[in-house]
């Protein structure tokens, strides 16, 4: 009988493997998800009609959240329009604002950055959310691209130290997608269906130069809370993310959408959270348009990944990000509390 070729992104092979499984694993204390969108970032600019913020805490206070934070590009009055669609949560859903970085070239630069978080700390928002728009995106606003220790954003670093205000910050994707979409690279699939998120054209900073852009800020302003989401920008190295964590201390990190990265290494990422487990926080970039079932299943995968020892499941994102199955890494009880909430409240002054 003829055989069609099955192309990489049609291969869904269904596991034979009898295993012990938790599909429907629960937290054993309240969580604090502190890396997650309801706003235009992801949702765009007619997010309000999204979803229904009340009937979405309430499937989130089922998962077990506590609170949930919304990181979003927004400041002053979008800020304000933020916080207005985010009443009915009741201040589960806890608004994190930003600066306007595409201003950086002004001569007012600084005084905007000092009003604006001024402004985002009168109004609760716990910390200030960065994105990668600042190395990746200044193209069409700069004419070029700045890098993250240009001088130019040397405010936004101090303000942040000054006022007490942690930066939330996203400052590469996963390092293949500063490679050439072809068969040798890991997120081939995820790139062949979104070529837009590739960053290996002319004119980028490659993934290296973030690395080093990246460590540089933080090693110039120990004064300021860095979290760095997605594990630091690197969870494909944990052995690096642990150098970096060793040298400074105002470093935190996420783990915020990279369970397909550490479910496939998870003896390297259960001795990593174990050894870091003041340093770590639970995120996961949680999108507010998630139907019930969605978000039941994201969440319960989430828990599962964190506290069981189930092997070979498949992690939140498995249509887009790695083509492979993930491992759990069974954490104790006192590490899960610091990873779900602890550190979260003592960073976050929450």
């Amino acid at each position: 009988m003829a055989m069609r070729r099955v192309y990489a992104d049609e291969f869904h092979p269904r596991s034979e493997l009898a295993l012990p499984r938790h599909p429907e694993a629960m937290p054993p204390f309240p969580v604090i998800d502190m890396h997650a969108h309801f706003g235009p970032l992801l949702l765009g600019e007619r997010y309000e009609e999204e979803y229904d913020t009340r009937r979405c805490c309430e499937v989130l206070r089922e998962m077990g959240l506590e609170r949930i934070f919304c990181l979003e590009l927004v400041w002053d009055g979008e800020y304000d329009r933020l916080c207005r669609k985010l009443e009915a949560s009741d201040g589960m859903i806890v608004p994190v604002g930003s600066v306007d970085v595409f201003k950086a070239l002004e001569p007012d630069f600084e005084d905007h950055v000092y009003r604006v978080l001024r402004d985002l700390k009168a109004k609760g928002s716990p910390a200030v959310k960065l994105w990668k728009n600042m190395t990746l995106m200044g193209q069409e606003r700069f004419g070029r691209n700045l890098a993250l220790d240009d001088p130019h954003f040397e405010p936004l670093w101090q303000a942040c130290g000054e006022l007490g205000l942690p930066i939330i910050i996203h400052v590469a994707d996963p390092p293949c997608f500063f490679k050439p979409i072809d068969t040798d690279n890991e997120h081939y699939v995820c790139l062949s269906r979104h070529p837009e998120w590739s960053f290996y054209r002319p004119g980028l900073f490659s993934f290296e130069e973030h690395m080093r852009m990246q460590e540089a800020v933080i090693r110039n302003h120990p004064k300021t809370t860095f979290v760095v989401a997605h594990v630091g920008s690197y969870a494909e190295n944990l052995p690096q993310v642990s150098k970096w964590l060793e040298q400074y201390p105002n470093l935190y990190v996420d783990v915020a959408a990279r369970l397909d990265q550490l479910g496939r290494q998870p003896y390297t990422a259960r001795a990593f959270i174990e050894r870091w487990q003041d340093r770590v926080m639970f995120g996961t970039d949680y999108e507010g348009w998630f139907t019930p079932e969605r978000t039941r299943e994201f969440y319960h995968t989430h828990y599962r990944f964190f506290q069981t020892w189930d092997e070979y499941f498949d992690h939140p994102f498995p249509d887009f990000l790695g083509q492979w199955k993930i491992c759990g890494l069974g954490l104790e009880r006192g590490v899960l509390k610091k990873l779900y909430r602890d550190n979260a409240i003592r960073v976050f002054g929450l």
